[in-house]
């Protein structure tokens, strides 16, 4: 009784693992002695099969190949170069070697070993013909050919034909054997398959009344909570997940409203952050210093730097509306970021220099508008202008069979290990909820995620005193929505 009332307390899961193992084990056990079995069976018999081909096959044309070469070779008609009967006797060295390794009765084994001393005294008898004159001795080489090569090959077929009847008789032994022990597996497997349907039965009728009854409470439960009343006391003294269950069903009706409020909230600060996002594509700041630094131009009268920043400008502004296009070629990407730079170069032209090394075969590639100007950006303020010595901001572009790769790299002052480790890991998972800035990087990152796919990202690369790389990661030829 004691063992009876335990089980009735028991979680669900442990009552049915307890019942699949009743049912599965006995099962499984079995299952496996007769695959074991087959197995075991099917390796010796492919074995012996193998053998008895390979013996069979061999026993087909070796003595009359080497009789009919040693024919001709004594008359005269051909030559033990053209002939090669020394091949045909390694050959058969080499598949009675294998065959003594393989072999599956001793008297196979024997058989081979035979056949091993036998092949020896053939090639011994075949080396004497060659040795011998052979346009003056045609009688005695007749001879050996007759009384020593021929009579070798007849005992060699004799030798292998008793190796097959060994072999073949060891098929039989190997299927008597086999239905012997799978009538003892389908037998005690039976017995023990009629006591398992008597224990499973009883258990099963426990189990089912155990998790009826309180689902049926449960279900009462919800019908209140659909109808409005979150004051609710679930059934008790059920098994272990019934209870838990309950207990959080009960917890999650008294926090409806608060979650509601909660997801209010949430929505709110990601409209924010959305427009935050948003605002971080065109810094105004670099539109109000490139106004300043056209205005002293114009007042210093280097009116041809004038002209180039306004064109740098106009185009720049150009690229970024795009007429409301999200996606661009990787050229007018290029022309946008160049214009950025020609501009910055002409303020900065002190600290900084820059070069674009993009193959001309990728440039038609789509590619997100604004991806690679917030990276020239963050390069310029946070790895250049941090430095005293004047510095310079590549883009590079390669390419493989399905991917593209746009590089911007820098030689700035660089950042710490933990700090590309942290900024990586944040762009693998897609969050920056704890960072106060750089938000134009993870922006891009987010972008090239949402239109490409999980496994299209930025990668940072960085040394610190060395400098910075930022790796775009988007697919090759890829059509995209646009």
């Amino acid at each position: 009784m004691k063992l009876l009332s335990e089980f009735q307390t028991m979680s669900v899961e442990k009552k049915l693992k307890t019942l699949r193992m009743l049912l599965i084990m006995p099962m499984t056990m079995g299952i496996l002695a007769l695959l074991v079995l087959m197995i075991n069976f099917n390796e010796e018999y492919n074995e012996t099969v193998k053998n008895v081909t390979m013996a069979s096959k061999f026993n087909f044309s070796f003595s009359e190949d080497v009789d009919y070469k040693m024919y001709r070779i004594v008359i005269g008609a051909e030559t033990f170069e053209t002939m090669r009967p020394y091949e045909d006797i390694q050959h058969a060295r080499d598949i009675f070697e294998q065959l003594y390794e393989n072999a599956s009765t001793e008297e196979g084994k024997i058989r081979t070993r035979q056949i091993g001393k036998l092949l020896d005294n053939l090639e011994k008898s075949i080396q004497e013909i060659e040795h011998s004159d052979l346009k003056n001795d045609y009688q005695k080489n007749n001879e050996r050919l007759t009384l020593n090569v021929n009579v070798f090959t007849d005992i060699i077929k004799d030798k292998v034909s008793q190796y097959i009847y060994y072999e073949t008789g060891n098929l039989h032994r190997l299927r008597t054997n086999l239905e012997t022990q799978i009538m003892q597996t389908i037998v005690a497997a039976v017995s023990i398959l009629g006591i398992l349907i008597l224990v499973i039965w009883k258990l099963s009728k426990m189990i089912t009344a155990s998790i009826v009854r309180p689902i049926d409470q449960l279900c009462d439960m919800t019908r209140e909570v659909a109808a409005g009343n979150f004051e609710l006391s679930g059934p008790t003294n059920t098994s272990e997940e019934l209870q838990v269950l309950t207990e959080n069903f009960e917890y999650m009706a008294k926090q409806v409203s608060l979650l509601i409020d909660n997801i209010k909230e949430e929505q709110e600060n990601l409209r924010k952050k959305e427009l935050q996002l948003l605002q971080e594509q065109i810094n105004p700041h670099f539109l109000y210093n490139t106004l300043d630094t056209i205005v002293w131009l114009a007042i210093d009268h280097q009116d041809d730097k004038v002209v180039e920043m306004v064109t740098s400008l106009s185009r720049f502004f150009r690229t970024s509306l795009s007429s409301g296009k999200d996606i661009v070629t990787i050229r007018e990407e290029l022309e946008h970021v160049e214009s950025y730079l020609q501009i910055q170069e002409l303020r900065y032209e002190d600290i900084m220099e820059y070069s674009i090394e993009v193959p001309e075969e990728i440039r038609d590639n789509d590619i997100i508008k604004m991806t690679l100007q917030p990276l020239v950006e963050n390069a310029l303020y946070h790895g250049l202008k941090m430095q005293r010595n004047k510095g310079q901001i590549r883009i590079i572009g390669t390419c493989d069979e399905e991917n593209i790769y746009l590089t911007v790299e820098d030689n700035g002052v660089g950042m710490k290990p933990e700090d590309v480790e942290k900024i990586n890991s944040e762009m693998q998972e897609n969050r920056w909820d704890t960072r106060t800035e750089g938000f134009g990087i993870f922006n891009v990152n987010r972008r090239i995620k949402l239109y490409f796919g999980e496994k299209y990202r930025l990668i940072l690369e960085s040394e610190l005193q060395v400098g910075t790389k930022v790796i775009v990661v988007v697919p090759k030829n890829t059509e995209i929505k646009k």
